[in-house]
């Protein structure tokens, strides 16, 4: 026998090995009861995001910032009692309404340094569109917050 012959022969029976369970795997099986499903696996729940504990990996390395590290936790992310934060960040410190003149005076971090925002500034990617002495309007891409001011202080002399 030659060599061709031998592979072919070897080949046909590995086949034919493959091809068996498909062939006879259900040849004495009863055709009304359906096959056993021991091991079926549970339904997938989409809606359940299942527990935190499974998304440690993502706070630590967040998806969304270029480095991949958390945003350092702001000192006073509340501010202290009774003071108005802007965009629940900086303390305002006060508001300038002289007649064309607007804008509002916050504190910044980590020195507690005071700037100025005035009215049209973009700060943190929103522009400051309104200052009265009652309220703030910042926008963002169709989006509009009003912080709403205490009064604390007295009219300008």
């Amino acid at each position: 026998m030659n060599l061709r012959a031998l592979l072919f022969t070897l080949m046909a029976l590995l086949a034919g090995a493959a091809i068996a369970p498909w062939l006879y795997g259900t040849a004495g099986a009863d055709p009304q009861t359906p096959p056993d499903h021991r091991a079926a696996p549970a339904p997938l729940d989409f809606n359940d995001p299942g527990p935190l504990e499974s998304y440690v990996a993502i706070l630590e390395r967040p998806v969304f910032l270029a480095s991949r590290r958390p945003a350092a936790p702001h000192k006073n992310p509340r501010g202290q009692p009774g003071e108005v934060l802007l965009l629940d960040r900086y303390p305002v410190v006060g508001v300038v309404v002289a007649g064309d003149t607007r804008m509002v005076l916050i504190r910044q971090e980590p020195d507690g340094s005071i700037r100025r925002i005035a009215l049209g500034a973009v700060l943190d990617g929103w522009t400051l569109s309104g200052v009265t002495r009652e309220r703030l309007v910042l926008e963002m891409a169709g989006n509009r917050k009003e912080v709403l001011l205490k009064k604390s202080g007295g009219e300008a002399p």
